[in-house]
């Protein structure tokens, strides 16, 4: 193979690797930051100032030594994204600067360890391959004009940008892992520096044995460890079930995402509100429409003969919830969708839609946390029908995100009361009942009880008559 063909192919294979190196940051930050466009800015600026950092710097590099430096930055880019990405590098930094931050006004916050993350870990690993562009620049013939070689040799990087990204997401992550995916990232690498070794220098034992011990530590992290750590891997998420004195949990990116009680099949005491807030009426035969399976919970003890359908992005956790978790199938249908694209394609009324969607313990993700949002669930409730939510927030309201997420909740659905697993001065799960808001001018109307009218008393009244009938009717209910 030509000098010029090498480069080419190598110039593709870094592109392919650059991007794939993009995506796995992201997905594995997850577990520990959420997914957030605050998240991804981050990575994408350090990626590029890092990536700037390496063109500037592979440009200034000697001519007749560009061979000798790609292949120091490929053994180097090989190390780092093997082990430097791997799950148990990640968790060990993340856990251990939120250890040496805990408390520090400012450098507690996870966006500013994602920083570090991505300033200390991914840009060395992007300056690295940045510089691959300009020093393969000294393979371009003489006769070839300066612009011509830089236009084609960007333009073949970006072809592999292209497809490291679809690949990656797409293919390796989905069928193969994370950690897979990293490994044969790392392959990718490995593969550009056979094209650049010298085969004849009694040196290359030693650029040979570094890279293959690289490839043995960034198989045994990100293949053999993670097998044992998790039941299994997603582009989304980590799963693995953990063992509760009455139960188990279903832990999804870190976060105890669903627990069931081994006897009677009860969840956590929110899905339990939830529960009972949505079986106070005779559910029989009616729609009931879950945006965030979890763990299948809400159905698993009883159905209260309800039609159940779950709906979550990730395809895979269904049978991974019903082998590892349930052990059973799922009392209900499932969608594998996006939440939001699902209630725009789909003009289905639902008797109940309950919204329980978390990327970690408490990021819900933003596109299905706006007023937008919530209009669009109302929007899809029958007239009488009641939107359920799970909100991670501060019940006292005392801080800006659970007071604007609050207001916006009871702005966007109508006749909202709530329910709180604990009142501490901290995030609680929040649950919502709240109404269809229905047209403008259509909708009942609040007013004000005064000392000159007696509108309270008669209200109170005809109240109780109601609450009389109804345990009237309990009393029925359970003498039968």
């Amino acid at each position: 193979m030509t000098t010029k063909r090498k480069a080419a192919l190598i110039l593709l294979l870094e592109g392919l690797a650059s991007s794939g190196l993009q995506m796995i940051t992201i997905r594995q930050t997850v577990p520990f930051v959420g997914s957030s466009v605050l998240c991804t800015s981050i990575i994408i600026s350090c990626f590029l100032g890092a990536l700037a950092l390496g063109y500037y710097w592979g440009g200034q590099q000697a001519s007749e030594r560009y061979a000798k430096s790609l292949v120091m930055n490929l053994v180097g880019s090989i190390a780092l994204f093997g082990i430097g990405l791997s799950y148990s590098f990640v968790s060990f930094f993340f856990l251990s600067i939120a250890d040496i931050t805990q408390g520090t006004p400012y450098l507690g916050n996870p966006l500013i360890h994602l920083f570090l993350f991505s300033l200390l870990i991914m840009s060395p690993l992007v300056f690295f391959l940045g510089q691959t562009v300009p020093l393969l620049l000294n393979t371009a013939d003489h006769d070839t004009r300066k612009s011509e070689a830089t236009g084609n040799a960007t333009a073949l990087s970006t072809i592999g940008n292209v497809l490291g990204c679809l690949i990656t997401s797409l293919l390796l992550m989905y069928f193969l892992g994370v950690g897979y995916s990293i490994f044969i990232n790392c392959l990718i690498l490995a593969v550009c520096l056979c094209f650049l070794v010298d085969w004849n220098n009694s040196k290359t034992k030693y650029v040979v044995g570094a890279t293959f011990s690289f490839l043995v530590i960034a198989f045994t992290l990100n293949v053999k460890i993670p097998d044992r750590l998790f039941a299994a891997t997603t582009p989304y998420s980590n799963f693995y079930v953990a063992e509760h004195p009455e139960g188990k949990r279903f832990i999804i990116n870190r976060s105890s995402a669903s627990f069931i009680g081994e006897k009677d099949r009860k969840g956590w005491p929110y899905i339990e509100i939830m529960k009972q807030g949505i079986f106070a009426d005779d559910m029989t035969g009616k729609d009931i429409l879950v945006l965030g399976a979890g763990g299948f919970t809400l159905s698993a003890e009883d159905t209260h003969g309800a039609n159940f359908t779950y709906l979550d992005v990730d395809p895979k956790i269904k049978p991974i919830a019903e082998k590892h978790f349930l052990e059973e199938p799922i009392k209900g249908e499932f969608i594998a969708q996006d939440a939001r694209s699902y209630l725009l394609t789909s003009e289905k009324l639902w008797d109940v839609i309950v919204v329980d969607l978390y990327t970690n313990a408490a990021t819900i993700p933003m596109h299905t946390a706006t007023f937008e949002f919530f209009s669009l669930v109302s929007s899809r409730l029958k007239p009488s029908g009641k939107a359920v939510l799970n909100i991670a927030a501060n019940p006292r309201l005392n801080d800006a995100y659970s007071v604007n997420m609050d207001f916006t909740v009871r702005q966007a659905l109508s006749r909202c009361i709530t329910d709180i697993t604990g009142y501490q001065n901290a995030l609680v799960n929040i649950v919502y009942f709240c109404s269809k808001r229905l047209s403008k001018g259509n909708d009942a109307v609040a007013s004000l009880y005064r000392d000159d009218t007696t509108k309270v008393t008669v209200d109170g009244y005809v109240s109780s008559l109601n609450i009389k009938k109804w345990q009237s009717r309990e009393d029925n209910n359970h003498g039968q």
